[in-house]
């Protein structure tokens, strides 16, 4: 059937139309003709009210900006201090946009508006730094400053996007209780650097936080810096060397167990929220399954951990039935030192016969960027070391593990662990520098490969081996000074030694291998070797700290000095 045929002024119609969809909004859109990225962030054009106005009596500000920015990067970008305790509204008009305050604005007050490093255009692109406009409801506008800088504490480089709050100190001390909400809010630039404007004339305790959950509020984990003193007082003047907030972060939450579960008849797994470690590794002390019903204990034979699986803990026990049980854990610690309570899990246990098998997983130390052939070259404190998947007696390891020297004679060892898979061995005589041993480990003997897996050892000796030293002083006597030691090329990697120095200043770094090192000295006022970075309520400042720019290299044989003195400000 033929189509029919349109109307002459229905089909002029249609033209017309689609002539306007093509110059509107409906547009086709065109490819883009090339040119670099779009890297500029937009700025405001013009605002009302305008920036240090006074008299203000308006109850709403509009911005324009200088390109279409992401509305919804405005709404999370914008605050206002002091803050409203009902909902902003927002109207838009393609690139201005009017907030409405919930409130009528108070008297004779200075209003900042700040838009953070949320706002971003419609391609995505950041402001670098925080833009702030400020009005006066009365006659007069505050002139208050303060400025700083957040740095990392791992190498004094400033730290940007940080979170910057200040809060009125009315009695000049810290508060023990932080308030509700910050009375002034701003962010660092790219380098680290803040300044608060147009503050009232106040003390202030100030602290720098990584506001991850955007809650205005320091929670566990949030990274953080506190001042060095513990209130600043807003001045009209510009300051001088600004202050530094050092950014640490402090984890004093408990290890989370999650899920007990059988695997077998004789293995248990508990997993954890974070990687953890047992205190007291391969000691099954304060461990207990029970049979629920019965009331029955079930000897525990083995509790280990595995490198690969660090967020599980795993029981080896006598025979367990299709039964239900009860366990107490036993002391579990994560990275950070704490400790998870004892408690008791109800679990299922299975009747399932217990397949794993032990394998041999490799050997040890691994060192990051270690190349993966050739012999693993052991300073004069380290041993060799094999990993396997699950615990083994001595006895068994000996008949698949044998060490031997060049000549093929074998060499006498013990093992030492603490996480029941990874055996260190320890040899009768132990290995002096320059020599050298092979590991060998016979899969043949344990049944689960039909190979022979072999590793040479080199213990690196004094022609391998320079030390470093070095003056580092500090003007504050209450503490002791403590230099770090850290690899020239993992920027936050953890320190490789920390030492103290004696009553002239000086440090000594031995038995070093020919490397680049970096170097961190900070004022040890509690005397425990390590840097601690203070805390937010009870306020305790961080321990004060400096570091050396560049890297110093090691050279064998040779006693290598820093030329210039660490001084701790």
């Amino acid at each position: 059937m033929p189509l029919p045929t349109l109307p002459r002024t229905l089909t002029a119609r249609l033209w017309l139309a689609l002539a306007a969809c093509l110059m509107a909004s409906c547009a086709v859109p065109v490819a883009p003709t090339g040119g670099p990225p779009d890297q500029t962030p937009p700025t405001i054009l013009a605002s009302s009210p305008t920036n240090a106005a006074v008299n203000v009596t308006a109850e709403t500000v509009s911005f324009t900006f200088s390109e279409y920015v992401d509305q919804s990067a405005f709404t999370r970008a914008f605050s206002v201090t002091p803050d409203f305790d009902g909902r902003l509204e927002f109207k838009w008009r393609k690139r201005s946009v009017e907030v409405v305050f919930p409130e009528a604005l108070r008297e004779n007050t200075t209003y900042i508006l700040t838009l953070d490093t949320n706002l971003r255009d419609a391609r995505g692109v950041a402001l670098r730094e925080p833009l702030t406009l400020a009005f006066s409801t009365g006659p007069v506008i505050n002139q208050g400053r303060i400025s700083g800088q957040v740095v990392d504490a791992a190498g004094g480089e400033g730290v940007a996007g940080f979170d910057v709050f200040a809060y009125i100190a009315p009695d000049s001390l810290a508060p023990a209780v932080l308030p509700e909400r910050p009375t002034y809010r701003t962010q660092t630039d790219p380098d680290g650097r803040f300044a608060f404007a147009y503050m009232s004339l106040d003390p202030y305790f100030i602290i720098a936080l990584q506001d991850q959950n955007r809650n205005r509020k320091p929670d566990n984990l949030e990274a953080f810096g506190v001042p060095s003193r513990p209130v600043l007082l807003a001045d009209t003047v510009a300051a001088g060397t600004p202050l530094r907030w050092l950014v640490t972060q402090q984890d004093t939450i408990p290890p989370e167990l999650r899920q007990v579960r059988a695997l077998s008849s004789r293995r248990l797994t508990m997993r954890y929220a974070d990687p953890v470690q047992p205190v007291g590794a391969v000691d099954t002390t304060g461990w207990q399954v029970q049979d629920s019903l019965s009331g029955g204990v079930v000897p525990i034979q083995a509790v280990y951990t595995r490198f690969d699986i660090p967020r599980q803990v795993f029981l080896l026990t006598d025979s367990l039935q299709a039964a239900p049980y009860l366990l107490r854990t036993g002391a579990v610690a994560d990275s950070a030192g704490n400790v998870a309570p004892s408690r008791i899990e109800r679990f299922q246990g299975v009747s399932a016969a217990d397949t794993v098998r032990l394998r041999f997983l490799g050997f040890g130390p691994v060192r990051p960027g270690a190349p993966a052939a050739g012999a693993i070259r052991l300073l004069p404190a380290e041993a060799p070391a094999l990993r396997l998947n699950t615990p083994v007696d001595e006895a068994r390891l000996r008949t698949f593990v044998t060490v031997r020297d060049t000549s093929g004679t074998a060499r006498a060892f013990t093992t030492q662990t603490t996480d029941g898979t990874t055996y260190r061995l320890r040899l009768t005589p132990p290995l002096d520098g320059g020599q050298a041993v092979e590991v060998v480990v016979d899969g043949r003997q344990i049944g689960t490969a039909d190979s022979v897996y072999v590793q040479s050892f080199e213990g690196l000796s004094s022609r391998d081996l320079g030390e470093l030293s070095g003056i580092a002083l500090a003007t504050d006597t209450t503490g002791r000074v403590v230099v770090e030691l850290y690899p020239g090329v993992q920027p936050g990697s953890a320190p490789l030694s920390a030492v103290a120095v004696d009553t002239t200043g000086r440090f000594f770094f031995g038995n070093l291998p020919q490397a680049s090192y970096r170097f961190r000295a900070f004022l040890d006022r509690n005397a425990n070797l390590s840097w601690d970075g203070g805390q937010i309520t009870p306020y305790l400042p961080a321990e004060p700290i400096t570091w050396r720019a560049d890297t110093l290299r090691v050279r064998p044989r040779w006693e290598n000095v820093l030329p210039d003195t660490l001084r701790i400000r």
